[in-house]
């Protein structure tokens, strides 16, 4: 009887919290300054962009934030340039403060696309998957638009190479527009 009486609680509080949840969602896209850290290589941060979509799911100052995003993140590798293009897909948690101000972290599972080497095809030398850790800050203005600066610093190891080490990373801005709901 006492574990029907808790579940029974913990249920009616999970429901309460739900019903108070908060939902948006909206659009993004911005600039990528992308860099890596590879063995044996120089490599210069290039400008790349980003777009796509995102959700906002919080109850009061909590929330999840997942999104899904085309990135292209260039690079200059020993004077030569490097495109990569990835499907990225971050669930970050939110906390917000001041009713504007919200911090957001989490992972970041990116998906490779496109891998080019000064103009050359370099994707079986890059693996599939990318796995990152994303830490950054957001403003949410009036009339549904938003302002993001992000982190992006990758986790695993890029290259299929052995013996070579690559792990991306990205500082972003970003502006958002809600189409639906308040951020």
């Amino acid at each position: 009887m006492k574990k029907i009486t808790l579940l029974l609680v913990v249920g009616t509080l999970f429901l309460a919290t739900a019903t108070q949840a908060q939902v948006s969602f909206g659009l993004k896209g911005g600039l990528n300054f992308s860099t890596a850290d590879v063995d044996g290589l120089s490599v210069d941060s290039k400008t790349g962009y980003h777009f796509g979509a995102y959700a906002v799911i919080k109850a009061g100052p909590i929330g999840i934030q997942p999104e899904a995003y085309f990135s292209a993140q260039k690079l200059s590798a020993d004077g030569e340039d490097v495109d990569l293009s990835y499907i990225q897909v971050p669930i970050l948690l939110r906390l917000g403060f001041a009713k504007i101000l919200y911090l957001n972290a989490g992972p970041q599972f990116g998906i490779n696309t496109k891998a080019e080497l000064g103009g050359g095809d370099i994707k079986d030398d890059i693996k599939g998957m990318d796995l990152s850790a994303a830490l950054g800050a957001g403003l949410d203005l009036p009339m549904g638009l938003g302002a993001q600066v992000r982190y992006v610093k990758g986790l695993t190891n890029a290259s299929e190479i052995n013996g070579v080490d690559w792990k991306n990373a990205m500082f972003q801005v970003s502006v958002t527009y809600a189409l639906f709901g308040n951020n």
